[in-house]
């Protein structure tokens, strides 16, 4: 009995965080920096989901802890990526989920083999991209494969 009463009370605490979260983020509520950040936003701020809301704030929160260096480079970041065709970065959202969905391992090892990459001698690494790049798609599957196939297996438990 009394574990259903908890259960009960969690829920309802659980339920009561999810619509504070539906609510957003009051424009007063937001630090003068990320106003400042945010400001050709504000007259449409209120008609935003609250999720865009939570993201922009967040978004603003970095900003403003970036140095000016750091600042620059997301510009041009930025710039890079509003310069791609809508195709090509749609492209990019796609391969973003699936990494996002990845386990932390199947992550982890993509990280481990892009190091590895970045730091052959670029030589190397351009007649690896270039012969990448000349496969065909049927070749590219098959190469993946082969290298998902290569990865080890998880210990046997006893």
């Amino acid at each position: 009995m009394k574990a259903k009463i908890v259960l009960a009370v969690l829920v309802l605490m659980l339920a009561g965080l999810a619509a504070a979260d539906e609510k957003g983020v009051a424009w007063e509520d937001l630090s003068q920096e990320q106003r400042q950040v945010l400001q050709s936003f504000e007259s449409d701020w209120e008609g935003f989901a609250a999720d865009r809301q939570q993201r922009l704030s967040n978004g603003a929160s970095r900003w403003a802890a970036m140095t000016p260096e750091q600042r620059g480079a997301a510009q041009g970041r930025f710039r890079q990526w509003r310069d791609l065709p809508p195709a090509r970065q749609q492209a990019v959202r796609d391969r973003y989920r699936m990494y996002r969905d990845m386990s932390p391992a199947e992550r982890r090892r993509i990280q481990d083999n892009y190091v590895r990459f970045r730091q052959l001698q670029n030589e190397r690494r351009k007649r690896l991209h270039d012969k990448f790049r000349s496969m065909t798609p049927a070749q590219r599957d098959r190469l993946r494969k082969r290298m998902t196939d290569r990865r080890p297996k998880p210990a046997a438990r006893d």
